[in-house]
């Protein structure tokens, strides 16, 4: 007699069928509301030299086959193919994996659908990111593929899996610097997810394993780079601006009073004549109202004030006054002061540093599971701590059947919760935590709320017989 609600067979035409229907939810996404384009579109189909290689020739070659007036819609299309396929991949896989009920894989689909819903009729943005022109409509899908196969790489100790695992992971990097926080989730997972498994011996030589895979891949996502670079501008150099992130952090944490802790007069001269603007535009930590909340929302609100209508022009400029190129050289020496102001300032500026970083940090962990507001603050580090507790849960349970595989989703549950806190702490380093950021690991948090909701339902069920 067949168990209520339990697939016992997952017919493989079932799984394309809601391959189709996948396609075809995020196609509709893709033909109704159409390419979107944002403030960064337009770096990216320019090329510019602070964009990451991937996406502007993921563009240009769409430009050159399809031609000016159609190329983007063709992206968008292949954008939302994409998506759709990675919901099913994702979906199926972990569903697969960690539970079998009918009602676990309708509500592992809706979440994928809610975030859909929510990104284009709920958020400010108004639209979703597979129909962007940004560098999101690629890798959040690719984002859900990488993770569905470091559970694979990790539980299943697959070195196939991993190889292709970091290879995504470079491709990601090389299309937005933060998927790097891809290499610490997976090296967490690694470590976390072997133990007990692996003899001692056998569980450092696999970490180590790891570790070197992962530098091969790092090398290659950075060796791109500058090889674009060197096609496009005859110089084989990394991206410029990569400094400026921790330079909108470090100016905004700072007093004008920090210039006498530079000691490079011209880039005192500029670091003065910086602060001197943010003052007038109350870009700065002491303008801030009181609470964590309100000096993250302050800082949020005047990130794109200091690093793109004040250190970004004028930095450039400064370099031409000193004689620089205005081009690459220019901006290359825009970097180098930023490089220079920053570690001038940055250990005298630790504490309030210390304070804006957690106050980001907090508001990215927030704005992974919900959108802001006084109540679901306080239900999403409830929801949060809900899984970290039902993760350990099935983790630890002993001598109940299908056991194996509640640890398995228990691990699983863990991993996800790595690759919160990690690319929610680097989006806190480098820049403040929005929603676009923080967006990623949505879909799998909620996932993995139901697979462990279920394995922790079977667990109790189980120890009652």
């Amino acid at each position: 007699m067949k168990e209520p609600g339990r697939i016992r067979k997952n017919r493989p035409e079932s799984r394309y069928l809601r391959l189709a229907g996948c396609m075809a939810f995020y196609l509709l996404f893709a033909f109704v509301y159409g390419p979107v384009l944002g403030a960064d579109s337009r770096g990216y189909i320019e090329m510019i030299s602070a964009r990451e290689p991937v996406y502007p020739v993921f563009l240009w070659i769409n430009r050159k086959l399809f031609g000016e007036a159609a190329y983007l819609w063709v992206v968008v299309i292949f954008q939302n193919l994409l998506m759709g396929f990675a919901v099913w991949y994702c979906t199926e896989k972990l569903w697969k994996r960690f539970c079998r009920s009918a009602f676990s894989l309708a509500a592992m689909y809706a979440v994928h659908a809610g975030v859909a819903v929510l990104c284009q009729f709920l958020a400010e943005r108004g639209s979703i990111y597979s129909n962007n022109i940004m560098t999101e409509g690629l890798t959040m899908s690719c984002w859900l593929i990488f993770m569905t196969l470091t559970v694979d790489a990790v539980e299943d100790g697959e070195y196939k899996k991993l190889i292709i695992a970091l290879v995504l992971a470079a491709l990601m990097t090389d299309m937005r610097k933060q998927m790097a926080v891809s290499y610490l989730t997976l090296g967490g997972a690694m470590v976390i997810g072997r133990i007990r498994k692996d003899s001692v011996g056998k569980y450092f030589a696999r970490l180590g394993i790891t570790v070197l895979a992962s530098l091969v891949s790092v090398i290659l996502a950075l060796g791109g780079t500058r090889l674009y670079n060197y096609v496009l501008r005859g110089e084989f150099t990394q991206n410029t601006r990569d400094m400026n992130l921790v330079l909108t952090t470090s100016l905004y944490v700072a007093d004008r009073e920090d210039a006498s802790l530079i000691e490079e007069e011209a880039v005192r001269r500029l670091f003065i004549r910086t602060m001197y603007i943010l003052n007038e535009s109350e870009s700065n930590h002491s303008y801030a109202p009181e609470g964590w909340s309100a000096l993250e929302q302050h800082y949020e609100d005047h990130f794109d004030i200091i690093t793109v209508d004040t250190t970004g022009p004028l930095f450039v400029d400064y370099a031409v006054e000193q004689g620089f190129e205005r081009g690459l050289d220019a901006e290359q020496e825009a970097d180098r002061m930023s490089g220079v102001i920053v570690k001038s300032i940055f250990s005298d500026n630790l504490k309030n540093y210390a304070r804006v970083y957690l106050a980001s940090f907090l508001n990215g962990m927030i704005n992974t599971v919900a959108k802001r507001s006084s109540f679901f603050d306080k239900y999403a580090f409830a929801a949060i701590f809900a899984v970290l507790l039902m993760s350990l849960y099935v983790l630890f349970l002993r001598d109940v059947p299908g056991e194996k595989q509640m640890h398995e989703a228990g691990r699983a549950g863990l991993y996800v919760l790595i690759a919160m806190a990690v690319n929610t702490g680097v989006a806190a380093a480098l820049i403040f935590c929005q929603s676009r950021y923080m967006i990623y690991n949505m879909p799998l948090f909620y996932m993995a709320g139901i697979w462990l909701m279920e394995n922790v339902i079977n667990s109790l069920a189980k120890q009652k017989v």
